[in-house]
């Protein structure tokens, strides 16, 4: 999804410059593939969080649920890529 302004869309129309299938399909998967590595990234802090609660007691739990909050965002903005008929 283009976000640029109402004025910048429509000139980009006059002057013949919209993106081609192939950049628009390029561009997608390149955000998947930002998505999924945040999500990675996030699932790492989780486990690495948990194994130092587990360490400590598992004194202080907040900022492991701050962490897979953080974590089921970045899994909502991954599958948002997916069409809701899949």
């Amino acid at each position: 999804v283009y976000s640029g302004s109402k004025e910048e869309k429509k000139k980009l129309v006059r002057e013949d410059r919209l993106p081609s299938a192939t950049e628009v399909i390029r561009s997608d998967l390149d955000a998947r593939d930002l998505y999924r590595n945040e999500v990675q990234t996030k699932l790492e802090d989780v486990r690495a969080e948990y194994l130092y609660q587990k360490g400590v007691g598992l004194e202080d739990l907040s900022e492991l649920v701050g962490l897979l909050k953080e974590a089921k965002l970045a899994l909502d903005s991954w599958f948002g890529f997916i069409p809701d008929e899949e």
